[in-house]
This record gives structure tokens, C-alpha cells and sequence, in this order.
């Protein structure tokens, strides 16, 4: 049977794009793989009458599966993933928060714990705040928290107004764009109390620093970004 493994463009077996809608989603192409695409959902195998003897690995793009990590006070503590969702001019992208050993299921699925998708970066941290909050260990702390977050809408390649430096940093990865603000929490009378959301009000955007640094931070920024942390 070949029920919803549809064939892989079999005059071109080492392509990255879908059958169906063209969208790149394999990461890593091989012939013997079932793949599904993370644009229309299709699954697909180079031969896809042998599918019961293929190994199934679902979505792979490095777009959907790359993992951005995420620190609280400069130790690890999970990881964004972006999400392509929607086909054509209804496409959208989304971010997925993940948290690292919360031991609420030991060993499994490599001790992450998903815990939501939102429809921006800022959002996702807000979430991983809040189960900081929730399971950590300070539970029902709801006080306010400062972050970091990554400037996707920043254009790294208009970028005259940078020295020559700055550019080629962002070009390889080894400097980032952020934005930094504050992380509230809902108060009562609130259906959302205890739930935190980022007060844009409060964010300074464009501000260059050294990549990795995108995270939550209770006391202090690192040095690079302190000079613009805002009032919580």
C-alpha cells in the first residue's frame, strides 16, 4: 500500500523541494526515507511502495527543526524553533517555545518538554517565563523578568550605516540584532494572572551584541547589553 506517500520526483531523487507545493523540506535528501513536507503536510518517498520498510522522518526541514537556545541567567533552560505553517499568501511562520529536563517525563523525547507556539519570539519567551514561574523552582514568582531577544525583522544586509566589522559579524553569525524589555505578568481580575507577556513598551530593538545571548535574565543583562536594559 501507498496510502498518503506520494512519489518523489523520480527524475530528480536528490532534490530538496516537495512533489506537491515545491516547498524545500528535506534537509538531508536520500532515497530511503519517507519525508513529510512542513508547508502542505505531504508525505513522500523517492519509492513509496516500500514505505513500510523505509524509515518515516517526518519534517526535516533546517528551517522547522533548527534549535535556537534559550538562557536564564546564562544557563541553558530550552530553545525556540520556528514553524512554517499556512501554504502561499496565507503562509505564516510561528515559533514553537521547548524546555530542556523538566523530568516530567524522564528520557523521553530527549528530555524536551514542548510547552508553546506563539506568533512571535517575544511570545515564546513570555511562555518559557511563565513555566519558569509555574515548575521551576521559584514557583509563583511573578515578578518581573528582563530578556533578550533575537531582531529577525533587522536587515543584516542594508547595513551601511555599520562599520565593516559589525557587518561581516552579523553576516557570520558571530554577532546578533536583539531586542531587550521587560516580561510582565497578567494581574487579577485577569483570566491570564500568573501568565507573563512581554510590555512592548518597554523594548529597545537594534541593539548589536554577541550571538547567544537571547534569553531570560532575573538580575542583570550580560555586560554587552546592560547599558540598555530598561526600568522593570
Amino acid at each position: 500500500m501507498t496510502d498518503n506517500v506520494i512519489n518523489w520526483n523520480s527524475a530528480n531523487g536528490d532534490t530538496y523541494a516537495c512533489p506537491r507545493c515545491n516547498h524545500d523540506t528535506a534537509a538531508d535528501p536520500t532515497s530511503w526515507k519517507v519525508f513529510t513536507c512542513c508547508n502542505c503536510g505531504t508525505r513522500f518517498a523517492r519509492f513509496p511502495r516500500l514505505q513500510r520498510f523505509l524509515r518515516h522522518v517526518g519534517i526535516t526541514c533546517e528551517f522547522c527543526t533548527k534549535r535556537h537556545p534559550v538562557v536564564v541567567d546564562g544557563t541553558p533552560y530550552g530553545f525556540l524553533r520556528k514553524r512554517h505553517n499556512g501554504i502561499g499568501t496565507s503562509a505564516r511562520h510561528q515559533v514553537e517555545a521547548w524546555q530542556y529536563d523538566t523530568d516530567e517525563i524522564p528520557d523521553h523525547k530527549d528530555r524536551v518538554n514542548y510547552r508553546n507556539t506563539c506568533a512571535t519570539r517575544a511570545d515564546a519567551l513570555a511562555s518559557l517565563a511563565h513555566y519558569r514561574s509555574f515548575l521551576g523552582r521559584v514557583e509563583d514568582d511573578f515578578s518581573p523578568v528582563l530578556t533578550a531577544v533575537v531582531d529577525e525583522e533587522f536587515d543584516k544586509y542594508d547595513v551601511d550605516h555599520l562599520t565593516q566589522e559589525q557587518q561581516d559579524g552579523l553576516h557570520d553569525g558571530t554577532l546578533e540584532v536583539y531586542g531587550v524589555g521587560v516580561i510582565r505578568t497578567h494581574d487579577a481580575p485577569s483570566r491570564q494572572r500568573g501568565w507573563f507577556f512581554p510590555d512592548t513598551d518597554t523594548f529597545t530593538w537594534g541593539l548589536i551584541a554577541p550571538s547567544g545571548l537571547e534569553g531570560l535574565y532575573t538580575k542583570n543583562l550580560p555586560g554587552t547589553l546592560a547599558a540598555h536594559t530598561p526600568m522593570a
